[in-house]
């Protein structure tokens, strides 16, 4: 017997990397980077509103409260219209575009309306509960460094930044067979001195469960030349094969 950090590192020093291949984003789950990821574009692409609320500019509130005139209304998914000048606010949802003129929102909560007119009642500084454009990534920036093992958060941001294929190792294909004239694997009776195969479906669903191909080889029989050619086949088929059984002397 060897100790298992002996005998992963023995198989790793001979597994050879897979060429990088292009995976759509929708199908990279678990999958790993085959090369630095950057951003093709900045996150968020433009300066916008963190909270619903009044888009001001910060000078009109030297004096608490303040009437102002509302311009327009602002959605998200929607551009501005108007430029918001001294005097003005645009109501926004959380979201949308900052207005030109505008340097600061104040969260609804802390307003009244009345029509076309909105009482501020606090005071904010420039830039309050603006998100500015590249905040969370911008244009160019690493996103993933190549090694990254790609989790449903990773494609998130993926797909935030509009990237719909990125260069990945392929899905390694794993091969499992089971081996043993005591095992069986159909449900049916239990003769005298026969087992049930759970190792196989165990490994099978481990493997699935982490972003490999798992290909069931099945269960061998203890016959040397049985074993031969399942493993010929498996090794041909695959590009690693596990078994479990035949780990004795005997």
């Amino acid at each position: 017997m060897i100790p298992i950090e002996e005998a992963r590192a023995y198989v790793m020093d001979r597994c050879v990397p897979q060429a990088a291949v292009e995976t759509n984003v929708a199908d990279a789950l678990g999958l790993v980077t085959a090369v630095d990821v950057t951003a093709t574009e900045s996150l968020p692409p433009f300066a916008n509103t963190a909270m619903d609320g009044f888009a001001v500019r910060s000078a009109d509130l030297g004096t608490i409260p303040v009437q102002l005139e509302v311009v327009e209304t602002i959605a998200a998914g929607h551009s501005p219209v108007q430029s918001v000048g001294p005097g003005q606010a645009s109501r926004i949802m959380t979201g949308a575009p900052i207005p030109d003129g505008a340097d600061a929102i104040v969260m609804v909560e802390k307003t009244s309306i009345d029509g076309e007119t909105v009482t501020i009642e606090a005071q904010v500084e420039r830039g309050n509960h603006i998100r500015p454009a590249g905040d969370d990534v911008s244009k160019g920036d690493l996103v993933f460094p190549i090694g990254t093992r790609l989790t449903a958060g990773h494609l998130g941001v993926l797909c935030s930044l509009g990237l719909q294929e990125i260069q990945t190792y392929p899905r390694l294909r794993v091969g499992v067979m089971s081996t043993g004239d005591e095992l069986v694997d159909d449900g049916g009776h239990l003769e005298p001195g026969q087992i049930r195969d759970s190792n196989r479906r165990t490994l099978l669903s481990l493997l699935s469960g982490d972003a490999f191909m798992p290909v069931d080889l099945g269960l061998i029989a203890d016959d040397e030349q049985a074993i031969e050619e399942a493993l010929t086949q498996g090794a041909h088929d695959c590009d690693a094969v596990i078994t479990s059984g035949g780990v004795s002397m005997g």
